[in-house]
């Protein structure tokens, strides 16, 4: 009545090896909605995050999305990647990303490869160049509007 039974075998789901691509979601719960993206993430992408209480100064760079809720001075070169400026942060330097987001106070300019988006509580003083720019209603913006791919010439 009883026969032998074969093992149960668990099976691992299959590691997805591929990096991310930028219409993945970034699972990060202070991600403002404005930064957020409709796929679903295969994995965790890298995200980092300067803090209320940091103040940084010098040349910052990364490979991954960047939260700022602090304070940054100097230079900011994000490459591939994406910027976001909480409320309470402060830029006092210049901006290179792909996507920049902002919702804090930025004195500099602000280049981006996709767009620069300046939210309701955002105050910008300096100059942007994207070839896409949201100036959201009630944000302060004290500067110059280059609507082109901050690689060509002008």
């Amino acid at each position: 009545m009883f026969g032998k039974s074969e093992p149960v075998r668990h099976e691992e789901p299959p590691v997805n090896d591929e990096p991310m691509t930028e219409s993945q979601v970034i699972p990060f719960k202070d991600v403002p909605e404005s930064v957020k993206r409709e796929e679903p993430a295969t994995e965790s992408p890298k995200v980092s995050v300067i803090g209320e209480s940091l103040h940084f100064k010098g040349e910052l760079s990364a490979g991954e999305d960047l939260i700022i809720e602090g304070t940054v001075e100097g230079k900011i070169n994000q490459g591939k990647c994406c910027l976001t400026l909480r409320p309470n942060g402060k830029i006092l330097a210049d901006v290179n990303a792909t996507k920049i987001f902002i919702e804090g106070t930025v004195k500099g300019d602000l280049r981006a490869t996709v767009s620069v988006t300046i939210r309701e509580s955002g105050d910008v003083t300096g100059n942007v160049v994207a070839p896409r720019v949201a100036i959201d209603e009630g944000a302060k913006f004290n500067g110059s509007v280059d609507m082109r791919d901050p690689g060509q010439k002008s």
